[in-house]
């Protein structure tokens, strides 16, 4: 009977000892845990729920949160084989996303944004960066839920989306926001919006379904 009890109180002693390292180590079960102490640490959220987890390579995902007013966006990476962590290097954390549509670049290169309008049917946006005089615009649809998702290959830190578009169902712009005559120069090949020069040819990307 003693010996059953030094055994309880051996596991227990364990059980509390690894909380307190797991705790201390900041180490996690599941990305999505590092995303939700993320949160709680800086008191931002609570995130409506978990709309995309993107690979960032190394055995590390992006976690991408849909709050009331924007996105939360943490990178986990696994450790200790089946433990979680934030990754090193910082986190996006939140961004408030205002508007009909609104969303940035991740320094990965993906656009990330919220559609709060139904009637919206079709996104476009504005990338690059005037010190480079280089800005592509890209197309995408909206999921069902209004998140916005595309991948491109500015990863420039200079690089920022400077304007949003929203078209109903029948092409009728019905949202714009940011920089316009940038847009209406690039769509004309007409490169000096507002008297600076844009060098490099507009690109427009194929729509995704």
């Amino acid at each position: 009977m003693k010996r059953k009890k030094q055994i309880v109180l051996y596991v227990l002693l364990i059980i509390v000892l690894s909380y307190f390292y797991l705790l201390y180590n900041r180490l996690y079960f599941s990305a999505e845990d590092v995303f939700y102490a993320c949160e709680r640490g800086l008191r931002s959220g609570h995130s409506e729920e978990i709309v995309l987890k993107y690979e960032l390579g190394d055995d590390a995902v992006m976690v991408v949160g849909r709050q009331e007013d924007g996105l939360f966006v943490v990178p986990a990476e696994r450790t200790h084989l089946f433990l979680w962590r934030m990754k090193s290097g910082g986190i996006d954390g939140e961004y408030r996303c205002d508007g009909d549509v609104d969303g940035y670049l991740s320094r990965e290169g993906k656009v990330l944004g919220l559609c709060r309008n139904p009637e919206i049917a079709k996104v476009s946006f504005i990338v690059g960066n005037w010190g480079e005089r280089n800005w592509q615009e890209f197309i995408c649809t909206p999921d069902e839920d209004g998140f916005i998702y595309y991948e491109t290959d500015f990863e420039n830190m200079d690089d920022y989306v400077i304007y949003w578009e929203g078209r109903n169902a029948d092409g009728e712009v019905i949202y714009a926001d940011g920089e316009d005559g940038l847009a209406e120069s690039l769509r004309s090949e007409i490169f000096t919006p507002e008297a600076k020069e844009v060098t490099k040819p507009f690109i427009t990307a194929p729509d995704l379904e």
